[in-house]
């Protein structure tokens, strides 16, 4: 087998930008990193190897063919136009707490895009927005539980960078970073939001954590305060969006009470 100049280059320098990343993130917990050209899902990769890797282990990919959101979806970007990746989590909080990655990921997103100027929020359970002329979709996150004897958690996200524009074909009321005028390295936003992430996970593995980490997602929340319809298996309800557990679950007010949804597909209504 001959190996070919350029790519051994093209190895020393994928070598030298993942230890760079790595470097960067000597403070937290994610202290292992691989990148790939191309996979089916970062998240189904990661869940098939549970058993054998680190805490903190980051998978990112320049293209998805079987990338998922909830309730099954299916999205695929254009390769290396955005960022998406997984980590893996060794979970040292209490089990009711598990839900909180999500959220914890979208809090982080969250922060990273309010220092590039933008109004961004979330969507219960695991949508990041951008608040403008409406309201678009500019990241989604899928969080799972593996059960093993040591149970962890995967949690990845696809962020949408340079994909779409006004011109591509993409899912409804989509955005991305370019369409909202600012140029970011993808990479960098990487390290941003990972830093972010470790200090949400540091605050809801803590013994009061939960109830400072419940006041950042609410302060962050677009679904407080609207009138929402939660699609649901077992039937939808109606009702207003009044509040949001500590342990992230939604609260429904409606003509019958009110209702805390662990899960479901929210469609904002209307804010009230």
């Amino acid at each position: 087998m001959v190996t070919q100049i350029g790519d051994k280059t093209n190895a020393m320098r994928q070598n030298n930008l993942m230890e760079a990343i790595l470097s960067e993130l000597l403070e937290t917990r994610f202290n292992k990193i691989e990148h790939i050209s191309e996979t089916g899902s970062t998240n189904s990769d990661l869940v098939s190897k549970a058993s054998e890797l680190p805490d903190g282990s980051i998978l990112v990919s320049d293209h998805q063919t079987g990338g998922r959101g909830r309730l099954g979806r299916h999205w695929e970007a254009p390769p290396s136009k955005n960022l998406l990746f997984s980590v893996l989590l060794h979970p040292n909080w209490p089990i009711e707490r598990h839900q909180l990655v999500t959220p914890a990921l979208a809090i982080a997103t969250v922060e990273v895009l309010e220092r590039l100027g933008l109004r961004a929020t979330v969507k219960w359970p695991n949508d990041v927005m951008i608040e403008g002329e409406g309201e678009k979709k500019i990241a989604g996150i899928l969080a799972e539980y593996v059960k093993q004897e040591n149970p962890v958690l995967v949690v990845g996200m696809g962020l949408n960078i340079e994909w779409p524009q006004q011109e591509d074909p993409a899912p409804p009321n989509s955005t991305s970073l370019k369409a909202c005028g600012i140029e970011k390295d993808r990479w960098k936003m990487l390290i941003e939001i990972l830093k972010n992430f470790e200090q949400r996970l540091i605050e809801i593995s803590s013994e009061k954590g939960t109830s400072t980490f419940r006041q950042a997602y609410t302060a962050k929340s677009s679904t407080i305060g609207n009138q929402v319809k939660v699609e649901k298996s077992d039937g939808d309800i109606v009702g207003k969006a009044i509040d949001i557990e500590e342990d992230g679950s939604l609260i429904i007010e409606n003509e019958n009470g009110t209702t805390s949804i662990t899960a479901g597909d929210v469609i904002h209504l209307r804010k009230l």
